[in-house]
């Protein structure tokens, strides 16, 4: 009624075996078991050899879902004979020796009872064959197989067997073996005479020496008691005890149990049992069915298909000192189905003496990651990208840097982005600043000579007041580069342009100024006059001009103001610029700067060919081109720039400008008041006016000049014309209103 070994899974279909129960678990616990074994050891590829009949071919199946649910891969296949007498055997054999030497599987799986395990293992001694082997229960407890001669050489064999535990009183029963009195006991007397009796064949090896005998596997079997006992059927030891397969006879105690508590259920209730001697099968089955008892190891009943709820017991062949210990590493339950073992009493039969390698692919290091092939357990080790990282062995894929740090390709970690700016101590930005200080001390310079020299007539004709006005202009202009300099900041980005815009602008506003006043004085003469009225109101012109860049500026801040930007394009470094915000807004600021200079460019080409002594109007034009050029070439430069050194392109554009004015403004006056002393008074320049006009007689006939203070800065120009016929006047400033005019 029930078996105590048969495990096959086919066994579970209740529709075919209605009343069959066993004492073992299905082969598909057992399976389960062995892939959760690979899995716990990082094995993911491994063979699989199975006998070629019912048991085989259906664990074989069984395997092959199991350990494909833990994503491990079977290497190969092969199916064995059942029958050891088959005749294509050998062949079968040599087809799978073939296969595992020249498989990288270093772990195999045998599915397959004992005596087709002997011819296998047989093979391996010969051919030297080393693997890792996972016995199923058909042959893990087999101390036949365990004992063949070189089984110690073919590697680590750990194995399933059905859960055994302690028979109570069955050792010393089979250390005190005899057979009844008055009963004849075949099997008793056969054992009996096969370990203790004393042939011919025993004694002779007794008289000669262990090496030279050529003994049987009955002598072996031989106890050293045997030759020296009267009566053999009085004589024990513990042969029994050590050799017996404990799981098979624990397996038969169980079913006996099982049977005997059913019986009991059926016949005793509250305690008081009734004699019965006759009952109906199916009445005895259904109580088996129900029975529930404890064991050692835990609870013992039957699932809804028959069959036990025992675990296995993971087992290790172990060797030391030329003999075989089957030892208990650890076990299988089903109720968690999970494996439980200790790695450290493993013995393993292997090179290394460690857990061998069995994988399809070496562990990708860390710094790489796994590329996979059309096997899912077999991948290329690829190098992480530039940017990416993995810490681990055996990653699917790299982790990102963060956007503040950088990695090389094959990198298991990632570095920090150093930050990069224009830094003060840059080569580059030392020299700016240099040609920002000089520039800065030249101006300096320059409107201390003209202060010292106030009321010459080379500082009134370079401006006079407003010539200060330019200065300080261009003071702040030399200024603001510093701020394009040094790690940016919001401030520090919206002082920049917002300083060389409005301070640009005034200093462009001056020279409109002179070019206007010069031309309306020298080259347009009485037919422009009504409009000559500007020279008069030079703030209105100045602070009109600047006010309208002060409004661009402001509307610039309040809706999109420039702002400091991260940039992290680079792998290694992490730029710190200053984003415009409003790149129109910072259009339209240079491109205001630019329509002053193309009106002073215009107004101050007409008045090209001016008095030796009032050459301004060539100075303007020449520095209103240079500016032009410069912010021109600059567009295509700034766009096409990108880095650190962006910011270096805006800074030399404003100090060429800068220079421009300087060099064709303040330096040429500087030069007369320091170096042309004997030309820098009044009289020289009232010749260099006379000449002018002698040669623009066509233009202006008959005219005189009037005498006029000398504490004025601005230009000649013509006066107002005295009602007489063919009569101009024209003085060299301004006439105070207390004067009347003369001709």
């Amino acid at each position: 009624m029930i078996s105590h070994s048969s495990s096959a899974s086919i066994l579970s279909d209740k529709k075919r075996f209605l009343s069959f129960l066993r004492a073992v678990p299905s082969d598909v616990y057992q399976t389960k078991a062995m892939a959760k074994l690979i899995r716990a050891f990082q094995w993911n590829w491994v063979g699989v050899i199975a006998s070629d009949d019912d048991y085989g071919r259906s664990a074989l199946q069984s395997l092959s879902d199991d350990i494909g649910a833990e994503s491990i891969c079977i290497a190969y296949k092969k199916l064995i004979h059942f029958d050891v007498n088959h005749p294509d055997l050998k062949e079968n054999i040599q087809n799978i020796t073939d296969t595992l030497v020249s498989s990288n599987a270093s772990v195999v799986v045998i599915l397959a009872k004992s005596s087709v395990v002997i011819k296998l293992i047989g093979e391996f001694v010969k051919l030297n064959i080393t693997k890792t082997w996972i016995a199923s229960d058909a042959w893990s407890t087999s101390k036949e197989v365990a004992t063949m001669e070189g089984a110690s050489e073919i590697g680590t064999v750990l194995g399933f067997s059905f859960k055994s535990g302690k028979i109570d009183g069955f050792e010393e029963y089979l250390q005190n073996l005899y057979p009844q009195p008055l009963v004849i006991n075949r099997f008793i007397e056969e054992y009996k005479d096969y370990r203790f009796l004393c042939t011919e064949e025993y004694k002779q090896c007794l008289e000669t020496s262990s090496k030279a005998c050529n003994a049987s596997d009955s002598v072996n079997q031989k106890s050293p008691m045997a030759c020296s006992i009267d009566n053999v059927l009085l004589a024990n030891d513990d042969f029994l005890v050590q050799n017996v397969e404990q799981g098979t006879a624990y397996g038969v105690y169980l079913a006996v149990t099982a049977i005997a508590q059913g019986l009991r259920s059926l016949m005793c209730d509250s305690g008081r049992c009734n004699n019965i001697t006759s009952y109906p099968p199916g009445q005895l089955l259904n109580k088996i069915k129900k029975v529930n008892f404890s064991l050692d190891d835990g609870p013992f009943y039957f699932d809804e298909n028959g069959d036990s709820i025992n675990g296995y017991d993971l087992m290790n062949w172990q060797y030391r000192n030329g003999s075989f210990q089957l030892r208990k590493v650890g076990e299988f339950t089903l109720l968690d189905q999970n494996v439980k073992f200790n790695k450290i009493p493993i013995q393993w039969n292997s090179a290394e003496k460690n857990i061998p390698f069995s994988n399809c692919s070496k562990p990708c290091p860390p710094g790489q990651y796994k590329e996979h092939s059309l096997t899912s357990c077999c991948y290329a080790c690829v190098p992480c990208a530039e940017g990416y990282y993995s810490k681990g062995y055996d990653l699917n894929k790299c982790s990102k840097c963060l956007d503040v740090e950088w990695s090389n390709n094959g990198s298991s970690s990632c570095n920090n982005k150093t930050t990069d700016f224009l830094h003060w101590g840059n080569p580059f930005s030392i020299v700016l600043l240099c040609f920002c200080v000089f520039g800065f001390v030249t101006v300096l310079v320059i409107e201390a000579i003209f202060l010292k020299y106030w009321s010459t007539p080379a500082v009134k004709a370079a401006g006079g007041t407003w010539s200060c006005v330019m200065a300080v202009s261009l003071l702040a202009s030399f200024v603001s580069p510093a701020f394009f300099i040094g790690e940016p900041t919001d401030t520090t980005c919206q002082i920049r342009q917002t300083m060389y815009g409005i301070s640009f602008t005034l200093c462009v506003s001056c020279v409109l100024l002179k070019s206007l006043r010069i031309v309306l004085a020298f080259k347009l003469g009485k037919i422009y006059q009504p409009k000559r009225k500007v020279t008069h109101l030079p703030a209105v012109v100045i602070i009109t001009a600047t006010a309208i860049q002060i409004l661009i500026c402001t509307m610039w801040l309040i809706f999109n103001p420039p702002e400091r930007n991260t940039i992290y394009s680079d792998p290694q470094t992490i730029l710190l610029q200053c984003a415009e915000g409003s790149y129109v807004a910072f259009g339209i600021m240079l491109g205001y700067i630019g329509v002053l200079a193309l009106l002073c460019f215009v107004v101050a080409f007409k008045g090209r060919r001016l008095p030796g002594k009032y050459k301004e109007a060539r100075f303007i034009t020449f520095s209103m081109l240079i500016y032009m050029f410069v912010w021109i070439a600059f567009i295509p430069i700034y766009i096409s720039t990108a880095g650190v050194y962006l910011p270096a392109v805006q800074v030399v554009a404003i100090l060429a400008s800068n220079y421009g004015i300087i060099t064709c403004h303040l330096l040429p006056p500087c030069y007369v008041i320091v170096f042309k002393k004997t030309v820098n008074n009044r009289a020289s320049y009232l010749h260099s006016i006379r000449i002018f006009h002698r040669a623009k007689q066509s233009i202006f006939p008959r005219t005189t000049w009037a005498a006029e203070p000398e504490n004025h800065s601005l230009p000649p120009r013509p006066c107002q014309t005295i009602r007489q016929p063919k009569t101009v006047c024209v003085s060299v400033i301004p006439i105070t209103r207390r004067r009347r005019k003369s001709c």
